[in-house]
């Protein structure tokens, strides 16, 4: 659920606020991050786009959906476990590229490496740091994804203090959202979501809950009687 509510922040700020971002997306490719964005914005699943099986007007869809994609500033570099030097060469370039970054996606912050650090925990520790002097040295947003670690607690809700590997990056946080499944609640409908904000230094802490369509790659409001 992170990738796909990080995918609907940058879809959103790169359409609804002409404003340019920067994936950097270790997990999945250009493609698929492109095919997974198209899935959102047509209602297309996504199983179809994958396997090329478009029909009675996903064809037509698809096409008008794929060249508004193409012309959102948004610049994905997708390697696989950057190192945190190659993050900033990336921004430098998708600088260059649009004058102005308005956001900086990083999915997710575990995939990256800072080889000036032996210890897992220091090096997450560092990668953390960096990526907050990276806010501030391109005066944006940095959106960094992260695995929780809570294997011995599935079902409970998440806290900020779960996140993986480094205390770090909960400091570092301005704001911390996380994302979690509802299974087995009775009273509710299946494929509920709570996005907990668990930290806003800025602001007000919550929950809110939201039905996953992760078969259209994206979360939908609910509302009184059914979904939005």
């Amino acid at each position: 659920g992170k990738s796909t509510l990080a995918q609907m922040v940058t879809i959103q700020t790169a359409l609804r606020f002409d404003e340019s971002v920067l994936v950097v997306s270790a997990e999945m490719d250009v493609e698929t991050f492109t095919n997974r964005s198209i899935s959102a914005l047509t209602s297309i699943p996504y199983d179809n786009i994958h396997n090329a099986e478009l029909y009675d007007g996903m064809l037509k869809d698809f096409a008008e959906a794929q060249h508004k994609f193409s012309k959102l500033k948004i610049h994905i570099e997708d390697k696989q476990k950057p190192t945190i030097a190659e993050i900033h060469s990336y921004a430098r370039k998708a600088r260059r590229k649009y004058k102005k970054l308005g956001c900086i996606v990083v999915d997710y912050l575990q995939l990256v490496r800072d080889p000036s650090k032996k210890d897992r925990y220091q090096e997450v520790s560092s990668i953390s740091r960096d990526l907050k002097a990276l806010a501030k040295e391109f005066n944006c947003p940095v959106i960094a994804l992260a695995q929780l670690n809570r294997e011995s607690e599935k079902g409970k809700r998440p806290k900020a203090s779960d996140l993986k590997e480094s205390g770090q990056i909960e400091q570092d946080a301005d704001q911390i959202i996380l994302v979690h499944p509802i299974n087995g609640e009775d009273e509710l409908p299946t494929g509920v979501t709570e996005i907990i904000v668990a930290k806003n230094r800025h602001g007000k802490r919550g929950v809110t809950r939201v039905k996953d369509r992760l078969d259209i790659c994206r979360f939908v409001a609910i509302v009184e009687g059914g979904v939005l």
